[in-house]
């Protein structure tokens, strides 16, 4: 079944006109016909037939969908920035596990720097991401996703528990498993070359805890996916 998120306020009973790139997604692309679709306005899903009227894509409200297909813990990813197709299956698939918001950042090693004349075309291609992959996966809202901020900003993000992944944290270090299930978790996953030393000093004076996600060294994109899932199962 398709979703769309919406930006106008529904009720059940309401036939409403969709906006002209959902109307053309649902009737041209899918060519949808009096098929059922589910809507989703600040998080209250509604199923909803479409169907063309004229040029005009038409929605009937038919009824609330009392599914919340949201994690009971929000969880905050801070990614360092990665080479570009990775990060964006990075936000793809952080937005499929339930991540609620996506926090980009730049670290000493980070090959990949934001680039100002770029930023605001960039971001516009990240919310895209995540909206398609909100959609595809049924979520009743979209992961925000923050500018590109420098290292030393990230304790800004912090939340009730905090953890990063640091692949030198040894046998001895916690494992998310292990942790009490809080009502908020931030997790810092750093770039294909990893912390510096400082890095990780700096991190844990702000009280985020070095975890480790195993005996093998993953790669960043990796990480981020075996953390956020690992996460969800746990907490959610």
């Amino acid at each position: 079944m398709q979703q769309y998120f919406l930006e106008q306020p529904v009720a059940v009973g309401d036939v409403i006109e969709l906006p002209s790139d959902k109307a053309h997604h649902a009737i041209r692309v899918l060519k949808l016909n009096h098929e059922t679709v589910r809507l989703v306005y600040q998080e209250t899903g509604y199923f909803a037939e479409v169907y063309a009227e004229g040029k005009k894509g038409m929605a009937r409200i038919l009824e609330q969908d009392p599914a919340c297909n949201e994690l009971h813990t929000d969880i905050t990813l801070c990614m360092a920035l990665i080479r570009r197709e990775k990060f964006e299956l990075v936000l793809q698939k952080a937005a499929e596990l339930g991540v609620r918001r996506i926090v980009p950042f730049e670290s000493s090693r980070c090959v990949v720097h934001a680039r100002q004349e770029k930023l605001e075309r960039q971001k516009e291609r990240w919310n895209a991401i995540l909206v398609e992959a909100s959609e595809q996966c049924k979520r009743n809202r979209i992961p925000e996703c923050t500018d590109v901020i420098s290292f030393s900003n990230l304790p800004d993000y912090k939340s009730t528990c905090n953890v990063c992944a640091y692949e030198k944290a040894g046998a001895q270090a916690e494992r998310l498993s292990a942790l009490a299930k809080p009502d908020s978790m931030t997790i810092v996953i750093g770039p294909e070359g990893g912390f510096s030393p400082s890095e990780v000093q700096f991190l844990e004076a702000q009280a985020f805890i070095p975890i480790t996600l195993g005996n093998r060294i993953l790669r960043a994109e990796t990480a981020a996916f075996y953390a956020c899932a690992a996460a969800g199962e746990l907490f959610q």
